[in-house]
């Protein structure tokens, strides 16, 4: 809804991010299904994707570790708006 308020034309990606370790991607997929409970150690992504433009889209991915008294930040965070480019 907030990505769609914005502009966006939708968001197809399927989930908002997933887990992180040996493989690229690796379980727990963050989305409204999935009933991970999250522990700390375990490395996340967060990755909002939107569709801007029929046929394009993008996913941006910025990684968090679950701690004990909630997450902390390992990738740098982007800046509230970014630069779409062809």
């Amino acid at each position: 809804k907030v990505l769609e308020a914005n502009g966006a034309l939708g968001n197809d990606v399927g989930r908002l991010g997933h887990g992180l370790g040996m493989e690229l991607t690796e379980r727990p997929s963050n989305t409204a299904t999935d009933n991970t409970v999250l522990k700390p150690g375990m490395v996340m992504t967060l990755e909002p994707g939107m569709v801007y433009a029929p046929g394009k889209s993008m996913v941006h991915e910025e990684n968090i570790v679950i701690t004990e008294d909630g997450a902390e930040w390992l990738s740098e965070r982007a800046e509230p708006e970014l630069i779409i480019t062809d």
